[in-house]
């Protein structure tokens, strides 16, 4: 049976310049079949439609937190320090196998989720 192929967890605030920046390299992995969820940490309603300006998958990808806090949904992903950019590749079980702090490249993208499972990466 082979693995399920690894999520990336984007963390992203539409008050977050850089967050912003990363959306073109976001929506190309996203049309090159990268599977990334978008956990929204402020003002959904702009967040979703930045996310969908860029592409219609990630605004589809989009979640919210039930904590309304977003230094506190950080530092529970494994952001000790709570900053943006922030994202992660979870486990099955909810840890995180490898995440990053800083803008994402599609380069950054295809290491982190090669690194939780070869050969996963389409980019």
């Amino acid at each position: 049976m082979t693995p399920p192929v690894p999520v990336l967890e984007v963390y992203y605030a539409s008050t977050c310049a850089p967050c912003r920046l990363e959306l073109p390299v976001l929506a190309q992995a996203a049309r090159n079949g990268t599977p990334i969820t978008v956990i929204v940490l402020s003002e959904e309603s702009r967040a979703r439609r930045e996310l969908a300006a860029a592409a219609p998958e990630l605004e589809r990808s989009a979640s919210v937190p039930a904590s309304t806090d977003p230094r506190a949904v950080l530092r529970a992903a494994g952001d000790a320090d709570g900053i943006l950019p922030f994202a992660r590749v979870p486990t099955a079980a909810g840890g995180t196998c490898r995440s990053w702090r800083g803008a994402l490249t599609l380069d950054r993208i295809r290491r982190l989720l090669a690194a939780c499972h070869p050969g996963a990466s389409k980019d």
